[in-house]
C-alpha cells in the first residue's frame, strides 16, 4: 500500500486509531470505524479493502512519517554527528508524545502484528528506519568522533526501551514528580525536557570517543 494517502483517508485513519487503542483493534468493528469517521462501511471498503488492511496502513502512515524526519537529520549538512543523534532521540520523544494514541495501539496490538504478512510489510518500513540511524552513527564513527563497533542495536534498545517505559508509567512518574496524572500538559512539561537530557547524555557518554580512548 502507498504511503500517499487522500484527506478522506486519513480522516478515517485518525477515528480508527484512536478506537484501536481505546478499544483494542479485535473489540472495534468496521461499523465503529466508519461512525466515528462519519462514514459509510461502503467507503472503508473502498479505501483500505479490510479492517486489517486498514491498520496496516496506519502503521504504515506513522513509520513513514518518521523515516522522512530522519531523512531530513541524517542528510543534514553542518550538523554535527553527536548533533545528528541529539535530534533523532528528540524526534523520537516529540513524535510519541503528538501520537499517544498510535503508541498506545503499538503497545496493546503487538499479538495482531503475528500475522506474517502484516509484520513482514511493517518490518521492512522500520528495518529502513533503523538503517538511517545506523548510517548516522557509522558516519560519525568514521568521521573519528564516535567509537568504533559500538553496539548499535542493543544502543537502540535502550533508547527506545526508555522512551516507552516512560509513556507506559505515566501515572507512576507523575507521582515521583508531584504531578496530577490527569494533567497531560504538565506531565509533558516536567518529564519530557528530563528523559530527552537524560537519554542524550547517556548515548554521547557511550558514542563519544574520549581523550582517554585516543
Amino acid at each position: 500500500m502507498s504511503a500517499e494517502f487522500t484527506q478522506k483517508q486519513l480522516e478515517i485513519m485518525e477515528a480508527a486509531v484512536k478506537l484501536f487503542a481505546g478499544k483494542g483493534f479485535d473489540n472495534t468493528s468496521v461499523r465503529d470505524v466508519a461512525t466515528s469517521a462519519g462514514v459509510n462501511v461502503a467507503m472503508i471498503s473502498y479505501y483500505f479493502g479490510s479492517k486489517e488492511k486498514l491498520l496496516e496502513a496506519i502503521f504504515i502512515k506513522y513509520i513513514t512519517t518518521m523515516r522522512t524526519r530522519l531523512e531530513e537529520i541524517v542528510f543534514a549538512s553542518n550538523v554535527t554527528p553527536a548533533e545528528k543523534i541529539d535530534r533523532i532521540i528528540e524526534t523520537y520523544i516529540d513524535t510519541i508524545a503528538a501520537n499517544r494514541h498510535f503508541h498506545l495501539l503499538m503497545i496493546r496490538e503487538q499479538g495482531v502484528m503475528k500475522n506474517k504478512v502484516m509484520y513482514d510489510g511493517v518490518k521492512s518500513l522500520k528495518l529502513k528506519n533503523t538503517s538511517l540511524i545506523k548510517g548516522a552513527i557509522k558516519a560519525g564513527a568514521q568521521a573519528g568522533v564516535f567509537k568504533k563497533n559500538v553496539d548499535i542495536t542493543i544502543l537502540a534498545l535502550t533508547v527506545f526501551g526508555t522512551i516507552n517505559q516512560a509513556f507506559n508509567t505515566q501515572r507512576f512518574l507523575c507521582e515521583q514528580y508531584r504531578i496530577d496524572p490527569g494533567d497531560e500538559a504538565e506531565f509533558l512539561k516536567v518529564i519530557i525536557p528530563r528523559l530527552k537530557t537524560h537519554l542524550k547524555s547517556i548515548v554521547r557518554s557511550y558514542l563519544l570517543v574520549k581523550e582517554t580512548d585516543k
